[in-house]
């Protein structure tokens, strides 16, 4: 009964005639089955009496495909490993970032009265 009352039926259900509800239950669960079995996902057309027609039909999935393996090194540990930059060029940058960071948390803004931190003072 779990098929009656899924929301994703429900487009299903309204579309089919009443006296039809039973018939369309027993192919929706037929094609969960065989769905469930195979792997594959359809493209269907439904008609008024609760057939289902598959128009379409995806490829067996593959079990043998690419499966993502996360990195053992991060990349912004060595940055010239994940880029296309050569390795001479992306070293330059780490060290001027890491200058540059901190002057700018402590940067101030110009005000009319003068300057004042970017964020207020709330310790």
């Amino acid at each position: 009964m779990q098929i009656m009352t899924d929301p994703r039926h429900a487009r299903y259900y309204a579309f089919v005639w009443p006296l039809f509800w039973p018939w369309l239950w027993l192919n929706l669960r037929r094609l969960e089955a065989w769905q469930r079995e195979t792997g594959r996902t359809v493209l269907l057309r439904i008609d008024r009496f609760g057939n289902l027609s598959i128009d379409a039909m995806a490829d067996a999935p593959d079990p043998h495909r690419y499966r993502y393996t996360a990195p053992v090194i991060p990349a912004w540990e060595r940055p010239s490993r994940w880029s296309d930059l050569p390795a001479t060029f992306a070293t330059g940058f780490i060290p001027l970032a890491r200058c540059c960071a901190a002057p700018v948390a402590r940067a101030k803004v110009a005000t009319v009265s003068g300057f004042a931190p970017v964020a207020p003072d709330t310790s």
